[in-house]
């Protein structure tokens, strides 16, 4: 049996053939390159927030306050992160010796296309505590105390998008949308931009 050489039709078949299967891994391969989501872990939001400390502060005119240490927590059920700070604090009169204590506060995310960054918003104080101080201290310590989160950490920029990171996305076609928190860290929507 000899075999016929391909004829212009079976040519044009095979060559079809290559070449979508050629187009149907190039797509598959741009799909891993333009995921719709953008992930950070509880690691590296850890080391964002870590930059920001230790930080020094006086309040009451008697209690100079150093918060360091921060640890990250992570509520998706409220679409929130903690973070927890050691303190030590010291003064004068009740205070004369070093004291030590905890702050702990949450807040939401947002995105702020203008600059690029995520910030922290919606400050909340859940535990202000100085071990040891007198009730009388620790009542207005209280009172103080979500003014001094809200002075930190208030529209505090976590993250800032590199500009090569940007241009990336928008050649793309996307933008930074929705920030969610998730068990493991956070995750950013990537959305179409509008045109």
């Amino acid at each position: 049996m000899s075999r016929r050489p391909p004829g212009p039709d079976r040519t044009r078949r095979a060559a079809c053939s290559v070449l979508l299967a050629s187009g149907m891994a190039a797509l598959a391969g741009c799909t891993a390159f333009a995921p719709n989501k953008l992930e950070l872990s509880q690691a590296r939001l850890q080391e964002l927030v870590a930059r920001h400390f230790p930080v020094d502060k006086r309040v009451l005119d008697a209690i100079d306050l150093t918060l360091d240490s921060p640890r990250i927590g992570l509520q998706p059920e409220a679409n929130r992160i903690s973070v927890e700070l050691s303190l030590r604090a010291s003064g004068g009169g009740a205070l004369s010796a070093r004291m030590a204590g905890s702050l702990l506060v949450s807040e939401g995310l947002r995105f702020e296309p203008s600059d690029h960054t995520i910030r922290l918003v919606d400050v909340r104080v859940e535990r202000f505590v100085i071990d040891g101080l007198p009730s009388s201290w620790q009542r207005q310590l209280d009172r103080l105390g979500k003014p001094l989160a809200r002075g930190l950490l208030e529209d505090q920029v976590l993250y800032t998008l590199r500009p090569k990171d940007v241009a990336g996305l928008e050649g793309r076609g996307l933008r930074p949308g929705d920030l969610r928190v998730t068990a493991t860290g956070l995750e950013i929507t990537l959305r179409p931009v509008a045109r």
